[in-house]
């Protein structure tokens, strides 16, 4: 990443404007997240779908994003960061807007890709962006801002934003809100990034590797498809395992080109550092677990429980409320202790917390949500900003570029994975239950008294799908007990 040899990168000038930027990019995303989540059920609605709609729509976003971080990563090196960050907020600005036009859902789904356009190529190079302009002593505290904090206030905003413009002004409103935002962004970018982070390169520009980005990419691709796939029930299909093999063999081909390729997408000499690996693998987890309860929580709160939108954004928001609180302490902690401990510690108590809400019954109150949603807050929040700070100091600054993507490509991966692993779980009780996955065609919301099948199969996947988040949260503690980080 050029910038990070660039004066005007180095901490004391500009350093705190800049991470301005990085940081609306990241309140931009987050924010857009929460509020679709709540809307998905009134989505789900209109356009007379299933569950699997829901999923496909958070997919198709982390697909593609997860498809485009390391190119983005490789192309902020040769033309400048700030020349991709106001592509990708005028490119979110259009898909966002368009997105509110929608009229059917494969429009929704199409617009949806376009915007994750523009978020890979705002968001690959965030971390990247924070290591380079700040010293160990103050980057804990500049990534528990950026991207915990700021992630967290977005998450926090989302839902409840989400849920007032869902009950107002219907859900094609939260997509006109992030089309605005995202405009905003760029005008931030173009005012406040300094001019050397417009300029690429100049040294001789390595050749870009396109079939590595096409092996890696169509490897995601077709893993997604047999995930959704399976999501209807055809999990004794052909297509299934054709789709699931082909995945697998493309991302062994991607591993084998990477490894012979001259100038590779994906520098694999980074997998020999322990606490990147680790670090990782931990990573994953978390967000493979954080997007199980994105995607079931709200249809738990508002379909069992029978709350609107409004009510429902309410009961979701002390999760990344407690994570924004908690951000910046540990930012600063992760500077002081070994981060890895900090990381145990948080996925432990996340684990507690997806053990507790995975009892959710007819019977259960608002006040128990609120309590263990802070809870698994607090996990998350003790856990992101101490492993981000470990991540990313243990790349060498020339790595700083791709690794920040491969960071991005894991929060994607996980995302995606754990929406699938969510709707499959729960659609697995459906049918065997109902005999159908829709929820929608089964009456809409559930009765406000008694208990009837679909009560019976959406409680019982719903458990069964936290009580694994539980488990995976266990085993990524685990992984964090390793000490890695030299301190």
């Amino acid at each position: 990443m050029n910038l990070s040899e660039d004066p005007c990168a180095k901490p004391g000038r500009k350093h705190w404007w800049s991470l301005s930027v990085s940081s609306l990019a990241t309140l931009i995303v987050t924010a857009d997240s929460g509020q679709l989540s709540i809307a998905l059920p009134v989505i789900i609605a209109e356009f007379e779908a299933d569950l699997t709609l829901a999923a496909w729509i958070a997919l198709v976003y982390a697909l593609i994003t997860a498809s485009l971080y390391l190119p983005c990563g490789k192309l902020s090196d040769r033309f400048g960061v700030g020349k991709l960050f106001n592509a990708g907020f005028i490119i979110y600005a259009v898909s966002a807007l368009v997105a509110g036009w929608s009229r059917s859902a494969a429009q929704l789904i199409a617009f949806r890709a376009l915007q994750a356009v523009g978020s890979a190529l705002t968001m690959a190079n965030n971390f990247a962006l924070v290591t380079a302009l700040f010293p160990p002593a103050e980057r804990g505290r500049a990534m528990g801002i950026a991207g915990g904090t700021i992630s967290a206030l977005g998450y926090s905003m989302g839902p409840v934003l989400g849920g007032l413009l869902t009950q107002t002004l219907g859900w094609r409103s939260n997509f006109y809100v992030s089309a605005a935002l995202a405009f905003l962004g760029f005008c931030a970018a173009r005012i406040l990034l300094p001019p050397e982070s417009f300029k690429g390169s100049s040294e001789k520009r390595e050749p870009f590797d396109f079939i590595g980005a096409a092996a890696f990419a169509m490897g995601l691709s077709l893993l997604m498809l047999a995930l959704t796939t399976v999501q209807k029930g055809a999990w004794q299909s052909s297509f299934v395992g054709l789709t699931f093999i082909g995945g697998i063999l493309s991302l062994a081909f991607f591993v084998l080109w990477e490894k012979r390729c001259r100038y590779p997408l994906l520098d694999l000499s980074l997998f020999g550092i322990r606490a990147f690996t680790l670090g990782n693998g931990a990573r994953w987890i978390s967000f493979v677990a954080m997007s199980i309860n994105t995607l079931l929580m709200p249809f738990c709160t508002q379909l069992v429980m029978g709350l609107d939108p409004l009510r429902a954004g309410f009961l979701v928001a002390p999760t990344p409320l407690a994570m924004a609180m908690l951000a910046p302490f540990t930012g600063w902690l992760s500077e002081k202790f070994a981060p890895e401990r900090l990381c145990c510690l948080g996925l432990a108590t996340t684990s507690v917390a997806f053990a507790c809400l995975s009892f959710v019954s007819l019977a259960t109150t608002s006040v128990e949500i609120i309590v263990w949603s802070g809870l698994l807050g607090l996990g998350m929040g003790m856990f992101q900003t101490p492993n981000n700070n470990l991540l990313m100091s243990s790349i060498p600054r020339e790595r700083l570029g791709i690794g920040s993507s491969f960071l991005s490509i894991v929060r994607s991966v996980g995302n995606s994975m754990g929406a699938a692993l969510g709707a499959t779980m729960v659609s697995f009780q459906l049918l065997a239950v109902t005999g159908e996955t829709s929820l929608a065609n089964l009456g809409g919301p559930f009765p406000s008294s008694g208990e009837s099948p679909v009560h019976t199969a959406f409680l019982q996947g719903f458990s069964y799908t936290y009580w694994t988040a539980a488990l995976l949260c266990f085993i990524g503690a685990l992984l964090s007990v390793v000490r890695v980080s030299g301190r």
